[in-house]
């Protein structure tokens, strides 16, 4: 190998040693300055007037917004846009849940008096209440209802013990059981609202 051959063997790996080096040099670098980049920040807080999560057609299927009487509350749907479920606050500013059917339509609901009693409402596919459960102070009562909304049966606790009473269709009573003050019960009937017979009563 002569001179001329050597010299140009030493520039090939000359030019490789230059490329490598600026290489490397260009890598640590890029390194250094993501290294030195500052994470973006999370925000504590994200205030919006509405949030919707949506299926792939752009349909919203869960919604949280302020409600036209300044308060908060949260839908979720099908998909067809009906809503299935409400949690809201009332206008006297409690709490409440509204389950809904596959139409729209409300079937059960739960809610809170503004005395912070609760209650509960069963409903047809009509909107007609059924069944109600509810409490005032320390104690509770059932009522069930026909499909026009009248009351035939209701059960709750009095001063003495439970109670039932019933109705026809009328809304007039029929009979009442009742718990007496010294440990014992009677029972009341009844005909075009006044009493037909007692048994156990004093």
């Amino acid at each position: 190998m002569d001179i001329e051959q050597r010299l140009t063997q030493l520039e090939r790996t000359n030019r490789r040693l230059r490329t490598g080096l600026l290489s490397l040099t260009i890598a640590i670098t890029t390194v250094l300055i993501v290294g030195q980049a500052k994470p973006e920040k999370v925000p504590d807080v994200i205030q919006a007037k509405e949030f919707q999560v949506v299926n792939d057609k752009g349909e919203p299927l869960v919604r949280l917004r302020a409600t036209v009487n300044g308060n908060g509350g949260i839908a979720t749907f099908n998909g067809k846009g009906q809503k299935l479920v409400g949690l809201s606050t009332t206008a006297m500013g409690t709490g409440a849940v509204t389950t809904y059917n596959g139409k729209g339509q409300k079937l059960v609901g739960l809610s809170a008096r503004v005395f912070g009693n609760g209650i509960v409402a069963t409903y047809n596919d009509k909107g007609q209440k059924l069944v109600g459960l509810s409490s005032s102070g320390d104690k509770g009562a059932l009522y069930t209802y026909n499909g026009k909304g009248q009351e035939l049966v209701g059960l709750s606790t009095t001063k003495h013990g439970g109670a039932v009473v019933t109705y026809n269709d009328k809304g007039q009573q029929l009979v009442e059981l009742r718990t007496k003050g010294d440990g014992g019960g009677f029972v009341v009937t009844f005909g075009d609202g006044r009493i037909t017979g007692t048994i156990g009563g004093d």
